[in-house]
């Protein structure tokens, strides 16, 4: 948050607040629009995405796209769907491709704050998730099973169902046939259906002649409605999200709660953040390191460094290149499970996360690849009033006896024109700004 969200929040309090960012759609953010139309990659088409793969011309655009990303992330009025984008991201995870762009733009951010359900469906039907998980080669005549695997594991129930081998077996050959076209559209070929018998967690498909048309897709929404629709759903939905904002150990009561609000409302994303989002879940949640993502936005978001939107190559290192030298590139991960949100796993990389604080502070000196610090917005004649402000900007006014003693002591012994940056640095490196 900024000192202006924290503001906000008092104006209209957590729960007019929780809404306003809940209604994202209603939230002017022509700002953010504004710097995203400086990145003409972000925009391109999928027949402009098709052709860059075919030429093998994608990789130089990575990095404004990236920086697209990122910047859309610190600079959106909308806050809340942006971090559903980042969860989501994950939940339903697939490398850096041509494809996956497009699959960010149409399924992960039209769907983040919408319904699960929709989210599954319009990712059985994304060029990119199709490829990655290699559904798009699987055939009556020969099958592969790793999308149906992970739609069980990863994607809906979780292997808390009990699905076996040869529920996963079964699914994959139900799923023979989807596949993309040559224009990367989602194609359903009934030619290459497996139209033999099939048990998957306890539903039965009989054997039957082979047909055209749409004649075997009904049998993969039937199974993904029973999945959508199954209780051990709910709960996982519900366990990741009480996870992901709330603790990483939610009792049962809460993981209840949200879950029945995912099964009554089948899968709507708002009404189970109303859920997970309470007042008392929050006032009893534990601090949690922030992921290399969220530590990268929250500094510049905090901080006022200036991400030149008109020059478009600047600041790139310590947006996207910093966050690939803190182990977390934007769509970077090997796995389909996506990267992990697990304090244990990102607490043994500290000197790369102050490394990257540096870094956003701009202390190379290289105004061509590093944001601009500007000192003016702070006021470091006085070491106590430029404590404040940092208390104010950065901590929304809560910031601890201890750091601001801490930090006090540190700027006092700077030098006047050094004071803003060296105490900015510190606030960003102390536990109280890689905890929140």
């Amino acid at each position: 948050m900024t000192s202006g969200d924290v503001a906000r929040v008092k104006a209209i309090g957590f729960s007019g607040y929780l809404e306003e960012q809940l209604a994202a759609e209603r939230l002017d953010d022509a700002q953010t629009d504004a710097r995203l139309a400086r990145y003409p990659e972000y925009q391109y088409s999928r027949a402009e995405f098709l052709r860059l793969e075919q030429t093998d011309n994608f990789w130089p655009v990575t990095p404004m796209l990236q920086r697209a990303i990122i910047e859309r992330a610190a600079f959106s009025r909308r806050q809340l769907k942006e971090r559903m984008i980042e969860f989501w991201t994950d939940h339903f995870y697939i490398n850096f491709t041509p494809a996956r762009i497009i699959d960010y733009r149409e399924v992960v951010i039209p769907h983040a704050l919408g319904n699960f359900h929709d989210m599954v469906r319009a990712s059985m039907r994304s060029t990119a998730m199709l490829q990655y998980l290699d559904q798009v080669w699987s055939t009556k005549y020969g099958v592969n099973e790793n999308y149906a695997r992970e739609l069980l594991e990863l994607h809906t129930c979780s292997p808390s169902i009990g699905y076996t081998q040869q529920d996963v077996h079964d699914f994959a050959r139900i799923l023979t046939g989807w596949t993309v076209d040559n224009g990367w559209n989602f194609q359903y070929r009934a030619d290459l259906h497996d139209f033999g018998a099939k048990r998957v967690l306890g539903m039965t498909f009989p054997a039957r002649a082979e047909a055209g048309g749409l004649a075997g897709i009904e049998e993969a929404t039937r199974v993904v409605d029973f999945l959508l629709e199954h209780p051990n759903t709910a709960r996982f939905i519900a366990t990741k999200l009480l996870k992901w904002f709330v603790r990483p150990d939610p009792s049962a009561a809460q993981i209840s709660a949200v879950a029945s609000v995912y099964s009554s409302t089948k899968g709507d994303i708002k009404s189970m953040l109303r859920a997970v989002l309470t007042p008392n879940n929050l006032a009893n949640a534990p601090a949690k390191l922030k992921r290399p993502y969220h530590l990268l936005l929250s500094a510049i978001r905090s901080t006022g460094v200036r991400l030149d939107p008109y020059t478009r190559n600047l600041g790139w290192e310590a947006t996207a290149g910093t966050l690939s030298g803190m182990g977390h590139g934007i769509f970077q991960w090997q796995t389909p499970d996506g990267y992990p949100d697990s304090p244990e796993y990102w607490s043994g990389m500290m000197v790369d996360r102050w490394n990257a604080m540096h870094a956003i502070l701009g202390w190379e000196r290289d105004a061509g690849r590093y944001p601009t610090f500007d000192p003016s917005i702070w006021e470091s004649a006085t070491p106590s009033v430029l404590v404040e402000q940092i208390s104010t900007r950065m901590f929304a006014g809560e910031m601890s006896t201890l750091l601001r003693e801490q930090l006090l002591a540190c700027v006092t012994e700077q030098r006047v024109s050094d004071r803003a940056r060296a105490g900015v640095f510190y606030a960003l490196c102390s536990p109280e700004f890689q905890f929140y």
